[in-house]
C-alpha cells in the first residue's frame, strides 16, 4: 500500500489541490450568495448609532467572570 502511494504522490497531490481549491470557491460563493445584504447592513448600523450604546449599559460584563470563580471554589 505504501509503495502505491509513493508511485502516486503526484496523483494524490493534484487531488488535494483541486478538494481545497473547490471547497474555498463553494464558500466564497455561497458567502456571497447568502450573506447579509450591503444595505441591510447600512440599516443595521444606522439603528446602533441612533441608540447608541445605551443597551449595553444594563449588562454586567463581570458578573459572569465571578461567578465562574465561585463555583469553581465551592467543588
Amino acid at each position: 500500500m505504501l509503495e502505491y502511494i509513493k508511485d502516486h504522490w503526484i496523483q494524490y497531490l493534484i487531488g488535494a489541490t483541486v478538494a481545497v481549491l473547490l471547497g474555498l470557491g463553494l464558500s466564497y460563493y455561497l458567502g456571497q450568495k447568502w450573506s447579509t445584504p450591503e444595505s441591510v447592513r447600512e440599516q443595521r448600523i444606522a439603528e446602533e448609532q441612533v441608540t447608541g450604546s445605551e443597551d449595553l449599559g444594563d449588562v454586567d460584563f463581570d458578573d459572569d467572570i465571578s461567578q465562574e470563580s465561585d463555583t469553581d471554589e465551592a467543588q
